[in-house]
């Protein structure tokens, strides 16, 4: 490494340290705006484009984590820091009932509604003419939804938090002027929170037949979860291929990340309906129903986030305007079960039975003079819950993506990007009947969703 090089290296380390900094500050929890609970690993002019190209364009530093392929061929060290905001709306259109076919009491909030910060960083570093090497603090997994502990759907959940960050480290080589690949690792640290209502009384009128102790929603007990994992580890790669001087494309892969939460439990109601929770593993010793202690015990859950692929293409037609086009692939169809586990028991196990989904979007920039560029894009994300699996906590369904974006150069090191999006979702069907541990109501309709991002990133060139 040259003197010019180290002097580099140093600067960017000062400033990548500060933009960590920055990054921590911002890890807030999140709302998921791709697939079920899949986020985008972009910046801001990935979002105005609706994620056409991946990280294709030139000076795009989330190839660090999209496809470290792709970094072999910046010439200049960069950091990248993006701050993006997601809001999400989810409003149910139904009717949602106990054991004994009453209407459940409450009232049906937007469980969702507000915008919700999480940031991404990314930083690469040439080290010579044909390798360089990077690295991310990123978000690809996140949820939130919010319901009061009184509202209808209360026995569906309440609150729903999970937040998985992954750092990453990745080196991209390049073979040729045509052809470069790429490798990385990532640790993912993810925690989740899940509360819900219990009604027992609706659980024993289930199991004898009749409300004969009370009546369903006269006693609600809350369940609270908490777990999390330090760091489970998978790994990512691609290659990128220049065919023509106007024309790129790669393909890129990341692992499955297998991991298991582990944390708590803890249950809040009154005295009588907790006895009854107690008892009644005890009195129905065949009706699989979990032995649950009122002061709380340890729970785990396992959750594997999906392997996901993706190919991309970008074409120059001439200096002022670029157009791309990708297709993603996510392997959801591994999210089979969602087990709640506490001392070698299963507390709760909800079906999920997800499928695996595509997502295509198509996009490009237009520039208009050195300092600024437009972009715009359009895409469809497919969903890969369905009817027996969608519930309160992620009512999700397939989106149709519109995006807009612009960037402007400051100076030569110094750019910014600013992008929004607006994400149309098809009414989507709910028909559950919860388990009888859970009160086994019932919830019946559909949840009208849409959704925004605004997002604005920063990019430091060290040139």
């Amino acid at each position: 490494m040259n003197r010019q090089t180290s002097q580099s290296f140093i600067r960017f380390g000062a400033k990548a340290s500060l933009a960590l900094a920055v990054v921590s500050a911002l890890s807030l929890p999140l709302c998921a705006q791709a697939g079920s609970f899949q986020l985008p690993t972009t910046n801001a002019a990935g979002w105005g484009r609706a994620g056409a190209g991946g990280s294709l364009f030139p000076d795009d530093v989330t190839a660090a984590y999209n496809n470290p392929a792709a970094m072999a061929f910046f010439d200049a060290p960069m950091i990248q820091v993006t701050g993006t905001g997601i809001r999400p709306s989810a409003e149910f259109q139904g009717q949602f009932k106990d054991q004994q076919g009453n209407p459940t009491t409450g009232n049906n909030p937007n469980g969702f509604g507000r915008f919700i910060p999480f940031p991404d960083i990314a930083w690469a570093l040439p080290v010579n003419d044909r390798l360089t090497i990077g690295g991310s603090v990123t978000v690809p997994y996140g949820l939130v939804s919010k319901y009061n502990p009184t509202w209808q759907g209360r026995y569906f959940g309440t609150y729903t938090s999970l937040q998985s960050i992954a750092v990453s480290l990745s080196a991209g080589f390049k073979v040729n002027d045509e052809f470069s690949i790429g490798a990385g690792i990532e640790g993912q640290r993810t925690k989740a929170q899940l509360n819900t209502q219990l009604d027992p009384y609706g659980s024993a009128a289930a199991l004898f037949g009749a409300p004969i102790l009370g009546a369903p929603q006269s006693g609600d007990v809350q369940l609270n979860v908490d777990v999390k994992k330090r760091f489970a580890f998978g790994y990512f790669g691609g290659f990128e291929w220049k065919p023509t001087q106007q024309d790129s494309i790669d393909v890129n892969y990341h692992s499955r990340v297998q991991q298991t939460l582990s944390g708590n439990y803890k249950l809040y109601g009154p005295a009588a309906s907790l006895q009854l929770l107690t008892l009644a593993p005890v009195v129905f010793p065949n009706a699989g129903l979990p032995t649950l202690n009122p002061a709380g015990a340890s729970a785990s859950a396992p959750l594997d986030t999906p392997a996901f692929a993706g190919v991309d293409w970008l074409h120059k037609f001439n200096d002022q305007f670029s157009l791309a086009a990708s297709v993603n692939w996510t392997d959801w169809s591994n999210f089979a079960q969602l087990n709640l586990i506490s001392e070698g028991q299963t507390l709760v196990s909800l079906p999920e039975k997800y499928k695996d989904t595509f997502s295509y979007s198509i996009g490009g920039d237009y520039k208009l003079n050195d300092q600024w560029t437009l972009r715009a894009g359009v895409g469809y994300d497919e969903s890969p819950t369905n009817i027996i699996s969608r519930d309160p906590r992620i009512p999700d369904g397939s989106r149709r993506i519109v995006g807009l974006g612009v960037g402007y150069q400051a100076t030569q090191r110094v750019s910014f990007d600013l992008g929004y999006q607006h994400q149309f979702v098809s009414n989507t069907p709910i028909n559950l009947t919860n388990p009888v541990a859970l009160g086994a109501g019932t919830a019946v309709g559909y949840f009208k969703d849409h959704g925004d991002v605004v997002s604005l990133t920063g990019t430091y060139a060290f040139k």
